[in-house]
Formats: structure tokens, sequence, C-alpha cells
């Protein structure tokens, strides 16, 4: 980037997340906002990406259930705000980084929280999905497209530069197509956030597989495409630091039976197949560091986090746009409407939740350091 006086400024490098599951319904969007929150809580300026067409993290932030339709409408046609909608267009359209940073970037949207902004999604993110899709398929026979790929993170970057972005969360869509694929290996590192049944272990058995025809993907890309300088920013090495087990009712301060089952199994399946296939293409953390970090935190080995059901407190969290473990006293009394008894035990379960999340961020902030 050129400042006014023609002199080169170099963009802050910022540390890059993804939060991926192929398979829905496993809180990856709220898992997203929180640790966002919570690692601008530590005193780190983080950026949230909202790469979903269905642009849940977007409308957690900005509260779609209580905005007009015309200030939506108003808020995505003004060229001063940045969504995906103009970066979508920018690459579709042939643009560089270099060109839509010069003249269409806009402001990002803030959040409640000083250190965390976010960066809106946009039905037409599905659109670039499809086409980068096809770009890695047959990019060496179409030059018009061979650059989309590698343009997009590269995009995302200097977004975050731009910004002062310590930390970016790249929030995914559940599936396995282009964007996801060309996103998350262009990360730093990813977390796969776990819900305690069938399909997630299913999911996780796929998730083995994809990362490793991903990886001969990429590969295989920046060969035909003769390692143009746009696929530079696809690294093409993230690192996988741990799993998040949520969505399960605790009993005792624990999983109640049903769930603690497809936890262990689901724990067994990520250590005995999903990390050594990662290690085999230098995919996973270092595992004694790891076990070093979370065994103080008495967790196991890829374990990250334990975090059970919001219940009641999500709703007063939607409402008010803020994360349940940010909620004041005053707040959970009058939004929650409760008193007595209910009031104290919400209270409680949001003293625990910020121990949770504060314990999240703390160990990310060690494994990505």
């Amino acid at each position: 980037m050129i400042n006014k006086f023609g002199n080169r400024l170099e963009l802050q490098v910022a540390k890059t997340i993804c939060m991926f599951n192929h398979k829905g319904g496993v809180s990856k969007t709220t898992t997203s906002f929180n640790l966002g929150w919570a690692l601008a809580d530590a005193g780190k300026k983080v950026l949230l990406v909202d790469l979903d067409s269905q642009c849940n993290l977007t409308g957690l932030v900005m509260g779609f259930g209580a905005i007009e339709e015309t200030k939506l409408d108003a808020f995505y046609s003004s060229r001063e705000n940045m969504t995906m909608r103009p970066i979508v267009d920018a690459l579709i359209n042939g643009k560089s980084p270099e060109q839509f940073m010069a003249y269409d970037s806009g402001k990002l949207l803030e959040t409640k929280h000083p250190n965390l902004s976010l960066l809106p999604g946009h039905l037409d993110v599905a659109d670039l999905d499809s086409q980068i899709s096809v770009s890695l398929k047959i990019a060496s026979g179409i030059p018009a497209t061979r650059n989309i790929p590698g343009n997009l993170p590269k995009i995302l970057q200097k977004v975050a530069g731009q910004s002062g972005a310590d930390y970016v969360i790249y929030d995914l869509s559940p599936n396995v197509g282009g964007l996801n694929e060309v996103v998350l290996m262009s990360s730093d590192f990813f977390i796969v956030p776990c819900s305690p049944d069938y399909f997630c272990l299913q999911a996780i058995k796929s998730l083995e597989k994809n990362i490793k025809k991903w990886k001969r993907e990429i590969e295989r890309f920046k060969d035909d495409n003769d390692f143009n300088e746009a696929d530079f920013s696809i690294r093409n090495s993230p690192i996988f630091i741990g799993t998040i087990h949520q969505r399960y009712r605790p009993r005792n301060d624990q999983p109640a039976k049903s769930f603690l089952r497809w936890i262990d199994t689901i724990r067994d399946e990520v250590n005995i197949t999903l990390v050594p296939s990662l290690q085999k293409i230098g995919c996973v953390i270092d595992e004694s560091r790891l076990s070093k970090i979370l065994g103080g935190a008495g967790l196991q080995c890829y374990d990250l986090a334990h975090i059970s059901d919001f219940n009641s407190l999500i709703a007063i969290s939607q409402q008010l746009e803020k994360p349940i473990f940010a909620l004041t006293d005053e707040e959970i009394k009058t939004v929650g409407k409760v008193f007595g008894h209910a009031e104290e035990t919400m209270k409680d379960s949001r003293s625990n939740f910020l121990g949770v999340f504060q314990g999240l961020a703390e160990r990310v902030l060690m494994l990505t350091n």
C-alpha cells in the first residue's frame, strides 16, 4: 500500500484461523463470534470474516431480526461499507487485489467490542464458491479465471492488514466446495467444532480424506498455473490445533452419559485417524506442545474446550448482539425478565461460560504464537 506521500506502507500480517466442519449445526458461527470476542477481550484486534452465503455470522452481529429490510438494503448498497459483495464482484470481474483496495475498499462493520470488527457476508459468496471450484479444475486452460483462487485470500489478507488485525477468524459454510478449500488451505490454523452425534463422527472421517485431497489439488493447481504470483497466498499448510466439543447438555458440570459417549468416540477418531493423516502432510500442531498446554487445563489432547448448551442465555445474547459471557447482571435481569433463583442461576451460568471462553482464548493464543 502507498500512502499520500508516495511511501510504501507495510501492512500488519494477521494470524488466520478457520472454523471448519462440513457438518452443519455444530455452533461453528456462534463459536467464531465468541472466540473472536474473547480474543478481543485479551487485547487482540480481531477481524471476523463471514464466508458462508447464509450470512449467519453477519446476522448475529447486526441483529437481522431487529433491523429493517430497507436499512439492510441501504447498508449493502453503500460503497462506504466493506462487505463480501464487492469482493466477489471484483474477483469474478478480474480485478487484482491491489485494484480493489485502491478503489473499492470501504469500512468494516464495527461490533459492540472496540477490538472486534466484521467483514459481512453476502449471498453472492455462493457464486464465488462455484467459480473457484471450476477454476481449480480447469484454470490452466482459461487464463481469465486462473487468478481467482489465489486472489481471494490475498484480498482478505490485505483487508485484515489495513484494519490492523492481529487475528482473522474465518467462518466457513458447511460444505467441501472450492471456496472452503482455498480459504482453509491458505490459513495458518484451523479448528474443528464438533457436536456429539453420529453425523459429526462421519464428518471427521470425511475431513481426513478431504484435506489430503485438497493438499494434492492445490499443489497440482499451482504447478499447472506455473506458480503464478497470486497462488502464493494459498500456502497449503494449515495447522490443525484441535476440536471444540459443544452442543451437549451437562449433568454435574460434565456432559451427560449419552453425549459423553459420542464425545469420546469422536475424540478417538480424531486421534486415531485424523491426526496421523494430517501429520503425514505437515498439517497438525506438535502433539507434545499441545499436550503440555491442554494438560495444564485438565483437557485431553486436541480438546481445546468443552462448551455445553447455552440454554435460555442465548436468547438474551442474540437480542443484545454480544456473547453470553459478556452479559452484565443488569442485562440478564432486565432483558431476560428473570428474578430470584432463575436470575442467580443465569448469572452463575454466565460466569462459568466466561471462564470457559477466557480459557479457550488463552489456549489459542499460546498455540498460535
